[in-house]
């Protein structure tokens, strides 16, 4: 349980099963439908990319009139404050400003909407109505990334690579043996993670040196083969080949993914279908699968697995 009465609100993606695996990872929380969950701890909401706010809960009700009471009792401090307002399902029955309005009515201090010193969310849920104060949030650091020099048609996007490393937030060292163009040792990097990259084409290669360098990043990149490198880390982070060649090269994928089970106690391993069989036979263990659809027709499947102890 957690120490205090915590939650966090999210993003709300239909059929993105990305978001709840990394809130979960992070605050030990899975949001519901409004994109609201109970978390055990915020310490690192700063790093998410799919969690927005993380609150320390000041009252709860049934209703939003009985939740304007009891913030109303409350000795909380609110010297310059500001009333931001999560709901997704309309529930309130009112504008935000409105509910704003209704909430500094009944605190004794002033507002300050440009540069407040607290910031309070009114959440509101199928079954009751929160009023939270605002102590995490994430800073969206990701975002710059998606500006970096050098990318491919399937490179993945700053955000998403963020909650991929997010899937192992305790490892202080990610290899990616596939790295492409270097999104995800860009966001592993970025959070002062030792990194490791392996690519067997060159341009590959020298655009993850180029996009580190414009960032000012250190990580080591080496043109390898992965399906005999031999680097090990706390976890493998990675995004298989995609369109027809998982298919037509089938023994090349499951040689990386016998390798990495090696290199790496756990795994995080995307793929164009989902590959739960071929991990099971690389040598790893309770593999937890997420997926996204990209686009009709396409779906992007997360695998999150532990390699058996040998």
């Amino acid at each position: 349980m957690p120490d205090a009465d915590l939650i966090v609100t999210t993003a709300r993606i239909a059929h993105h099963d990305l978001v709840a695996a990394e809130c979960a990872s992070l605050t030990g929380g899975r949001p519901d439908a409004d994109g609201v969950a109970t978390a055990h701890s915020l310490d690192t909401v700063a790093r998410a990319a799919y969690v927005h706010d993380g609150m320390r809960v000041i009252a709860r009700a049934r209703s939003f009139d009985a939740l304007v009471d009891r913030v109303a009792a409350s000795d909380v401090d609110a010297d310059r404050f500001r009333v931001d307002v999560h709901d997704p399902g309309h529930r309130i029955g009112a504008t935000s400003l409105e509910v704003a309005v209704r909430l500094a009515d009944v605190l004794p201090y002033f507002p300050d909407l440009d540069d407040p010193r607290h910031r309070f969310v009114v959440v509101a849920q199928e079954d009751q109505f929160v009023f939270g104060e605002v102590v995490a949030r994430s800073d969206g650091a990701y975002r710059r990334h998606d500006t970096k020099p050098w990318s491919t048609s399937s490179s993945l996007d700053a955000r998403f690579s963020r909650a991929l490393v997010n899937l192992v937030p305790t490892s202080t060292s990610i290899l990616d043996p596939c790295c492409g163009a270097g999104s995800i040792v860009l966001e592993a990097a970025s959070l002062g993670l030792v990194a490791f990259a392996v690519d067997w084409k060159p341009a590959m290669v020298g655009m993850t040196r180029t996009n580190l360098a414009h960032f000012g990043y250190d990580a080591d990149v080496t043109r390898a083969d992965s399906r005999t490198h031999r680097q090990h880390a706390d976890a493998i982070v990675t995004d298989l080949p995609y369109g027809h060649a998982i298919h037509t090269d089938e023994a090349s994928v499951r040689a990386i993914l016998e390798n990495g089970a090696t290199c790496a106690p756990l795994g995080v391993y995307v793929a164009p279908q989902d590959i739960s069989s071929w991990l099971d036979a690389a040598g790893y263990e309770t593999v937890a699968v997420h997926t996204v659809q990209k686009r009709a027709g396409f779906t992007r499947w997360i695998h999150v697995a532990e390699a058996r102890r040998r």
